[in-house]
């Protein structure tokens, strides 16, 4: 028999208890070890392969640069197959994936992602007149009806009507499921290559509903002459032609369109839930924010001529992302022997960058417990050193137009409503699926400026 290979040090527990730390206190189990087993340690989750978590900034840089080829996201991603399909960018390695990336990251940048303003702020409007004078209201929830809705229109290209409420029902019904903080233990015992046509399973039910009305849509555009096409990323998608001249499938745009919909809105929710969090809990920089914003819009609300001024606030985000991670960490299947560290690991060892413990470590971040916006006016991080939307060739599609949302829905919240934390509020990291939320939802109360 072959040994195991020589891993880092790490738990001895059995994967299955691994699992179960890993799956209800995330955060605490990757810091418990950080201090048990140093800057670089291993664990073994039950029904995943070996895991080796990277803290050095230095090792975090040689991980993204290192050959797609040799390091693949996309098997790591193999727990999002159930959700997005084999198709989505999320879990393709190699061609596949450049092919993919190629088709969707125009529209969720640069000129075509600031179209998306006016609905930005209509869906920040609406949650500011909706929350004024309704005593404590729940931050993460209203921020996933925002984000979803924002997204949806940037996909379909139309707000309302019979097909765009449908999908946002069904959406936000299937997307309930995944946020149980059982995810991972799911998907080890009822894995999706065994159970994907259960009728018993709510997940394969609600996912079911979704489809049948996203392939309506899909469906009834294609039929439609390319100039009566409503403007989004369904049009888009539907008119592309890969290199070799084959259009995109209905299945490979299916794919395409529930990875938006679904990494596009959850994590910038929970994103937005967040960073009220965080501000509210330090009222000098609540203020800074507001005086910001006077001095920049004056009396009026925020404009898109606006943002680019708004520094202080984008530094707020940044540094919300950095203190409260969405997700904990990155992964990459090795495929060959890859060296880092000074450490030279195996085939099939998965190596991941530890974002949370790479965003608490000290000597980046001196008091990384501190809310400090100030660390971003100060100095420009590199791509390894805060890296809430991944690196290297799988660095978050929609990080440009995440970061540009919530600049838009926090300038207008904190433009039109004194916002406050009701006494004694307290929001506990929890798992949320793969994401990191507030275990209060960040409970906030408001009143009309």
């Amino acid at each position: 028999m072959t040994a195991p290979p020589a891993l880092p040090p790490g738990p001895t527990q059995h994967p299955a208890l691994q699992l179960l730390r890993y799956s209800f206190t995330p955060l605490a189990f990757l810091e418990d070890c950080a201090r048990r087993y140093g800057e670089t340690f291993s664990f073994h989750l039950a029904g995943f392969p070996q895991m080796v978590m990277l803290t050095r900034p230095d090792d975090i840089r040689e991980l993204f640069r290192g050959s797609p080829a040799v390091l693949h996201a996309g098997e790591g991603n193999r727990v999002l197959t159930a959700l997005v399909g084999e198709t989505s960018v999320l879990v393709l390695d190699d061609e596949p994936h450049a092919r993919q990336r190629r088709a969707l990251l125009p529209p969720l940048k640069g000129e075509r992602m600031r179209q998306f303003f006016e609905a930005m702020q209509a869906e920040a409007l609406a949650t500011a007149q909706a929350w004024a004078g309704a005593g404590p209201v729940r931050a993460d929830r209203a921020m996933q009806r925002v984000t979803l809705r924002v997204i949806l229109r940037a996909v379909l290209g139309v707000d309302g009507g019979p097909a765009f409420d449908a999908l946002e029902t069904s959406i936000g019904r299937l997307l309930d499921v995944t946020r149980n903080p059982l995810a991972l233990i799911m998907y080890t015992l009822f894995p999706p290559a065994r159970f994907d046509g259960s009728r018993l399973l709510s997940f394969y039910r609600r996912r079911r509903v979704v489809d049948d009305a996203l392939y309506h849509v899909i469906g009834t555009q294609r039929a439609q002459p390319a100039a009566a096409r409503p403007p989004g990323l369904l049009s888009d998608l539907l008119e592309l032609t890969y290199d070799d001249g084959l259009a995109m499938t209905d299945r490979e745009i299916r794919d395409a369109v529930i990875t938006i919909l679904a990494a596009g809105h959850e994590t910038t929710a929970l994103s937005l839930a967040w960073a009220l969090e965080r501000v509210l809990a330090h009222p000098a920089v609540l203020t800074h924010i507001e005086a910001e914003l006077d001095t920049v819009c004056g009396s009026g609300l925020p404009g898109p001529e606006h943002l680019d001024r708004l520094v202080y606030l984008d530094a707020c985000i940044r540094e919300s992302l950095r203190a409260r991670t969405i997700l904990a960490l990155v992964v990459r299947v090795l495929k060959d022997h890859f060296t880092v560290g000074g450490f030279t690991y195996p085939p099939g060892v998965v190596l991941c960058a530890a974002i949370h413990l790479l965003h608490q470590r000290p000597d980046l971040y001196p008091e990384p417990q501190a809310f400090r916006p100030e660390r971003f006016l100060e100095r420009r991080f590199a791509p390894h050193e805060w890296d809430p939307f991944g690196g290297g060739n799988r660095a978050c599609l929609g990080q440009a137009f995440a970061l540009y949302e919530m600049k838009v829905v926090l300038a207008t919240l904190f433009k039109t409503l004194a916002l406050a934390r009701p006494p004694g509020a307290v929001s506990r990291p929890v798992r949320r699926g793969i994401a990191i939320g507030p275990s209060d939802g960040c409970v906030v109360v408001a009143t009309r400026k």
